[in-house]
């Protein structure tokens, strides 16, 4: 009896060891947006490579919204908008059952793009609170069990572009970090108490447009910086008063995905204006415009064109969604274009007018030095591409690696420390893609907006699929993972796939499509 109680207290002491030194498998967690630290990786989480509707765990009737699932412990946290009404949600994780709303009653309704949605932002949480972000109101936290803790309004000038709102909140400390950047020159960048909302420090930043980038906080060395990348430009700031620390130059003018980091590097990048990928143009519209030229003279009349015609502005994109064509009529383009003011355009005047709109900006990837002695804006740039960049998702770092995603299911994989490229491939799954990847045990996820959860072989050096997972729902919001599960929010739905074996959960056993 006394070798069995001593085997059992050893074991409780093992086990409450257990618990105290692995806080993420004690408490499960990805809280804030692409999880802990804002990377998209877990080191814990163990996701499954195949599954369908049919396997889900459970289901939850969402309303819509673009917030990925925020993780704390058995709660799920999300923000939608539905009939004019923004509502903060908590929802059970083990069975997705609705816990608890809360409704914020705001003024006025933020304008957002016909894609986007005035509930964007990703709520981030800890052991206490919850904190949600609207563009429509400012910041709002509650305790997990739903009731206000404190809210912050956040009156800033109306215009986010024609996008609206979309950078979440971050937490660091005992603070929480949210960037609000607009058209009208008042762009700032706030600190919080997490527990009271109490204002910590506020800095402007009157130079910077509209963007759409969440900060990450780059800790290495015992050291932090808040990184934010906004128009024209990458920025630090110390977190601790919010004073800028360094910067570096060169970004295009609209910025969206968030940056990543590992111990050497930020990696930053943004597709240049219109989405553009690639330095050039892939096509620049003059061979559309042609069907126009009714006296077949090579000249486009600015009369013949309809007042409604539309150029195809991102082909990749299928025919219908939102983002596919210009989003403003050629016609008054054409008046401008048109330098001898003969009320017609030659492919010529064409020409010029594109050549000088590729030279606003560029697309960009960079990767950034830290700030060791002797770091300057010339030379903390330590590799950079200019291709196959990603408009909305958000670049991914794994095992040394760096994936981007873009439109068109396009994947491109470089190595992080060099920037080589592995490959650039098609992963079969066309349109567009929004969601940012993630990636936990060997694997990397991408979700297109159609509907379709990519796995990937993150241990391979060119492109091995392990899955094409087909929910036939869209998906703008990037999955959340933890545990043994999986969480894909849709523009109806909230999954959780999961807690069970399914048949190619095996890198050995190769792809396996379960139909």
């Amino acid at each position: 009896m006394n070798s069995l109680n001593s085997l059992l207290m050893t074991s409780l002491h093992r086990f409450v060891l257990w618990m105290l030194v692995s806080p993420v498998r004690a408490q499960p967690f990805w809280p804030q947006f692409r999880g802990p630290a804002g990377l998209g990786t877990s080191e814990s989480a163990r996701p499954p490579v195949k599954f369908e509707k049919a396997d889900a765990i459970w289901v939850s009737d969402v309303p819509p919204g673009h917030s990925s699932p925020c993780i704390w412990g058995n709660h799920i946290f999300l923000t939608t908008f539905a009939d004019r009404k923004l509502e903060c949600r908590a929802l059970d994780r083990l069975n997705g059952k609705l816990l608890w709303v809360k409704l914020v009653e705001v003024e006025q309704i933020e304008k957002t793009h016909q894609f986007s949605n005035p509930a964007a932002p990703t709520p981030a949480a800890d052991a206490e609170h919850v904190i949600f972000y609207f563009g429509s109101y400012g910041l709002v936290a509650c305790t997990h069990n739903g009731e206000l803790a404190w809210r912050q309004p956040l009156t800033m000038p109306k215009s986010r572009g024609s996008y609206g709102s979309a950078s979440s909140p971050v937490l660091y400390g005992d603070m929480v970090i949210q960037a609000v950047d607009t058209d009208e020159g008042g762009g700032r960048l706030f600190a919080f108490k997490r527990a009271t909302g109490q204002k910590v420090w506020e800095t402007p930043r009157p130079f910077f447009s509209s963007g759409w980038s969440t900060p990450v906080i780059w800790s290495r060395d015992g050291k932090s910086e808040i990184v934010l990348l906004g128009s024209k430009k990458l920025t630090a700031y110390d977190p601790l008063d919010g004073n800028e620390v360094w910067s570096v130059a060169g970004f295009p003018l609209e910025t969206v995905p968030t940056p990543t980091f590992d111990q050497e590097h930020v990696f930053a990048c943004a597709a240049g204006i219109g989405g553009r990928s690639n330095p050039k143009f892939s096509g620049s519209g003059w061979a559309d415009l042609l069907q126009f030229d009714q006296n077949k003279d090579n000249k486009v009349q600015v009369s013949d064109v309809p007042e409604s015609y539309r150029l195809v502005q991102r082909p990749e994109l299928p025919e219908g969604h939102p983002g596919r064509l210009l989003p403003f009529p050629v016609k008054g383009m054409l008046t401008g274009i048109d330098q001898d003011k003969d009320q017609a355009v030659t492919q010529q005047e064409w020409d010029n007018a594109m050549g000088a709109f590729e030279k606003a900006d560029s697309p960009v990837l960079m990767a950034i030095r830290s700030g060791q002695a002797g770091a300057t804006a010339t030379n903390r740039v330590a590799w950079q591409v200019s291709r196959w960049i990603p408009e909305v998702p958000s670049p991914l770092r794994y095992q040394g690696k760096l994936y981007l995603v873009r439109d068109g299911g396009l994947v491109q994989c470089l190595e992080a420390s060099s920037g080589s490229v592995l490959y650039q491939e098609r992963v079969g799954v066309a349109g567009g893609y929004a969601a940012s990847p993630v990636a936990a045990q060997d694997r990397i996820y991408l979700a297109s907006q159609s509907g379709t959860v990519t796995v990937l072989d993150a241990r391979a050096s060119a492109l091995k699929v392990l899955a094409r997972n087909s929910l036939g729902e869209q998906i703008t919001a990037t999955p959340a993972m933890a545990e043994d599960k999986i969480y894909i929010r849709t523009d109806q739905h909230l999954f959780a796939f999961g807690g069970r074996t399914y048949e190619g959960d095996s890198h050995d056993s190769g792809p396996c499509f379960k139909r």
